[in-house]
């Protein structure tokens, strides 16, 4: 049995759901990564009829993917809806019917998925998606890996919707991150270990998992903008957060102690350990009660 979560998600949900009209001023970090994740998908052989952005945030990039997959239905979900909402403003099309309806289309008798053209976006909570059984050919995460209160629930979840040859890619924050800031006390989210998402990605049921780390290092001219970018990447969802806000007192303390991170050039550095991961579904896919099932050819059937 795994061990309580330390987020809470009704506060994770609420943090995002504040932060909408915020988030885009941490755009360039979420932008950045989105370009590095796309960059790794150049080598990837995969042309998929439905792709899944899970914790879509402002809609950036399942627009991308779009784009990019130009004849494939892509569905953006965020837990947050007031997310999901500015999503639809900035890159979805109106919506003209209920989700509901537009799935039975999707997956009905009969359905037509290509040439949808725009994104649609949704409010779903990660672990319980809105999607039929084997209806996905790629989830694709950026950097929300990390507010998952259940990220083994997340994974079986993945493995339910995803289809037999189907990929998962994704990033999340990892446990090198702006290690100076939790020397100074910061409360951060649990930050995954590459090694254990190797192992969850295997326990779920996926194939060849490839998960490696790479360094971002970001810099800023003065605490006040460093905070102002943090606290647009979400602030304090954990079960033992405090229950008020901060004092004056209190960030004068940490203006103080991130002045004495300024570097010799004049500006604050804070590094990022990105955490890159992507599985195949196997083919044949295991089953619900976790066996895999074989198939016994006859030797003169090949």
């Amino acid at each position: 049995m795994s061990s309580p979560s330390l987020l809470d998600p009704t506060a994770v949900r609420r943090q995002f759901a504040r932060r909408a009209q915020r988030i885009a001023r941490a755009d360039f970090l979420l932008r950045e990564v989105e370009r590095r994740m796309l960059e790794r998908l150049d080598v990837v052989r995969i042309e998929p009829a439905f792709v899944l952005d899970v914790g879509c945030g402002l809609g950036a990039g399942a627009a991308r993917l779009q784009q990019r997959y130009a004849g494939a239905v892509v569905l953006g979900v965020d837990v947050a809806q007031p997310m999901a909402l500015a999503a639809t403003r900035a890159h979805g099309r109106p919506a003209q019917h209920s989700l509901a309806q537009r799935l039975r289309g999707w997956f009905g008798a009969g359905a037509q998925t290509a040439g949808a053209n725009t994104p649609l976006f949704t409010c779903a909570d990660a672990a319980r998606l809105p999607l039929p059984d084997g209806s996905v050919d790629l989830v694709w995460s950026n950097l929300a890996w990390h507010w998952f209160a259940d990220p083994i629930a997340v994974l079986a979840e993945w493995e339910r919707v995803i289809r037999p040859g189907g990929l998962v890619a994704f990033t999340s924050f990892g446990v090198d991150s702006l290690r100076p800031l939790i020397q100074a006390g910061a409360r951060l989210p649990p930050l995954p270990d590459l090694h254990d998402v190797g192992d969850q990605l295997l326990a779920a049921g996926f194939a060849n998992p490839v998960v490696d780390a790479e360094r971002l290092t970001v810099t800023w001219t003065s605490p006040q903008a460093l905070l102002d970018d943090l606290s647009a990447l979400g602030g304090n969802a954990l079960h033992s957060r405090a229950r008020g806000l901060a004092g004056r007192a209190a960030r004068s303390r940490w203006l103080d102690a991130l002045e004495r991170l300024r570097g010799d050039d004049g500006r604050i550095a804070l590094g990022f350990e990105l955490v890159h991961g992507h599985a195949w579904c196997p083919s044949p896919k295991r089953r619900r009660d976790g066996w895999s099932p074989v198939q016994i050819v006859p030797r003169g059937a090949r």
